[in-house]
């Protein structure tokens, strides 16, 4: 008698054990921040000021500083060009908080606080890595950057990086 054959699917779910590796992409803070003259600022009634990129591999997150009379009242953070805003399903939402944790990075970052510019000036990279923690989360040797926002929630680019040694 023949063989009852396995019936076809066009897609599935499985759940299936992975190595993952996480690391923090390093901020680089824009080396024109150091030159604005916050006395000059203070006189502009609205102002953006890239404050620097996190790092990841390929194409990184840009931090903007929204600066009204002197002071920076948000930062905005710019995914590349290339990236669109995945769906947060509830695996990537896990995966995210278990590579933030893995990372030490627990809970929600504190929201970011308007402050005067000389001080933000004066420790940016700081501030900006309290307020925006990013995780590159990767999987057999492709990767995805995924990063708080200082508005909550988080930003986890479309591209996908393939690391090759």
């Amino acid at each position: 008698m023949p063989r009852k054959s396995a019936k076809l699917r066009n897609s599935a779910e499985l759940k299936h054990t992975v190595p993952v590796s996480v690391s923090r992409p390093r901020f680089k803070v824009s080396s024109a921040i150091a030159e604005i003259d916050p006395v000059k600022l203070s006189r502009k009634a609205n102002v953006e000021i890239e404050v620097g990129t996190f790092a990841g591999n390929g194409c990184g997150s840009t931090v903007s500083a929204v600066v009204r009379k002197g002071t920076v009242v948000q930062l905005k953070v710019t995914p590349c060009a290339e990236d669109s805003p995945l769906r947060v399903d509830p695996a990537l939402k896990s995966l995210v908080i278990a590579a933030r944790k893995k990372l030490g990075l627990r809970g929600t970052p504190p929201k970011f606080r308007a402050m005067p510019f000389a001080a933000f000036q004066s420790n940016a990279a700081d501030i900006t890595v309290t307020t925006i923690t990013c995780a590159q989360i990767c999987i057999w040797g492709h990767c995805i950057v995924c990063c708080t926002l200082p508005q909550g929630g988080f930003y986890c680019g479309d591209r996908i990086i393939i690391v090759r040694d």
